[in-house]
């Protein structure tokens, strides 16, 4: 995910547009506190401690990756929603692009293949 996330902070295409969090089902802020400083986590991590957000997306096993597009009038559209990782962060970063519909070609965004 750290790949994931400088990926797309390096590129002009992706940065700003394309935003990452992490959600700590059942874990308190002290845990994920200890989570972000151990694995170096630059991108935000929200605790989940009483699981109310874990439950709001159907309880769904971990890791969990959703894909959200915000619309212009303000609505948004799931266009991903898959348990389990993934294996290289370039190819993922590509099938979000291509199912968002913010399909760059990798060469534009710097993605090396």
């Amino acid at each position: 995910m750290n790949e994931l996330y400088q990926i797309i902070e390096k590129s002009q295409k992706t940065k700003g547009k394309i935003k990452v969090i992490g959600i700590g089902a059942g874990n308190t802020p002290f845990e994920v506190g200890v989570f972000r400083d151990n694995y170096k986590i630059p991108f935000p991590l929200f605790s989940d401690g009483d699981f109310s957000i874990h439950k709001s997306l159907g309880e769904v096993r971990t890791p969990y990756f959703i894909g959200i597009k915000i619309k212009e009038d303000g609505t948004h559209e799931i266009f991903y929603s898959k348990l389990g990782g993934f294996k290289k962060a370039d190819d993922f970063l590509e099938l979000m692009l291509k199912l968002s519909g913010m399909n760059y070609p990798a060469a534009s965004r710097g993605v090396s293949k």
